[in-house]
């Protein structure tokens, strides 16, 4: 064999040898790193709970091919207390700080620490995520919103004044679902008091609700939002006043079985107050 054909077995055989070697090391670093965190987040396990419990569920799932000692379990058990305990104190802490922030602008925050209720809208903040939800009807009022409670509050009034305090005239939205129901029977030829699909007549009620500028030119700078959190405060709105009735049809709601109710492609959850109500999947009117 030519001395250029060893040096080139050498070579390949050294570059096997390392890409072994360095994918041991990349193994052995996936529990390294979060050792690291842990070590570091210990030294003040209060205001470091979600990266201890970052570093503890990295740990908890080890790569099988790396040996680990015999104590190995246990030292991640004892971690996963500690990890546990501290962050349930920091959720207290981020809720009471919530709560007494709320009571300055005249609201009373109930429920636990990962979901407070707030009037009609919840409050859900995840230290694991790092964020905060504020929803109402099951559907997001905001962007998710940092941990940061200021942030949380200013983010609740917008919410509040976008989806609470529009004018409506509700007996001109009632005429505009009866509208809407109506059309889509004669898209479908059917007779009144069919029941259709929810959905089928939110979506033609959207368009049903589009200013005449926009009839006469379809763009997307004139079209008129209506999301699905304003559509569900406006039924509950009407159903609280029993508004129910145009030109002597009536409004009738037909509640999804719990199957359909969590396909959000079937159903709409309506709510009755922050954490009651119900999914519909279809409505009707009938004299």
């Amino acid at each position: 064999m030519s001395e250029s054909a060893d040096v080139s077995a050498l070579a390949v055989g050294l570059g096997e040898v390392r890409r072994q070697l360095a994918g041991e090391v990349k193994v052995r670093q996936a529990v390294i790193k979060p050792l690291d965190q842990a070590q570091r987040a210990l030294k003040d396990p209060h205001n470091n709970a979600v990266a201890l419990h970052e570093a503890t569920a990295l740990l908890e799932n080890a790569p099988e091919e790396v040996a680990l000692p015999n104590n190995y379990t246990d030292l991640i058990k004892a971690l996963r207390d500690v990890a546990d305990e501290n962050l349930a104190e920091l959720e207290f802490t981020f809720a009471r700080d919530l709560r007494e922030a709320f009571s300055t602008i005249g609201i009373t925050l109930d429920g636990p620490p990962n979901k407070l209720i707030a009037e009609l809208f919840l409050v859900e903040p995840d230290l694991r995520k790092k964020q905060v939800s504020i929803t109402f009807s099951r559907q997001l009022a905001t962007k998710p919103i940092k941990l940061e409670v200021e942030k949380v509050v200013s983010a609740y009034q917008k919410a509040y004044k976008d989806i609470c305090e529009r004018k409506v005239d509700y007996a001109e939205l009632l005429a505009e679902l009866y509208e809407a129901y109506v059309r889509v029977l004669k898209l479908s030829d059917k007779k009144m008091g069919t029941r259709i699909s929810i959905l089928e007549v939110f979506r033609e009620l959207v368009i049903v609700r589009q200013p005449l500028a926009f009839r006469k030119d379809p763009n997307k700078g004139r079209f008129v939002d209506y999301p699905k959190t304003h559509f569900a405060y406006d039924m509950l709105k009407l159903r609280q006043h029993q508004q129910l009735t145009h030109e002597g049809h009536r409004l009738n709601l037909g509640t999804a079985t719990i199957d359909v109710g969590a396909d959000s492609s079937k159903a709409i959850f309506l709510a009755t107050g922050a954490t009651e109500g119900a999914f519909i999947r279809d409505l009707y009117f009938e004299k």
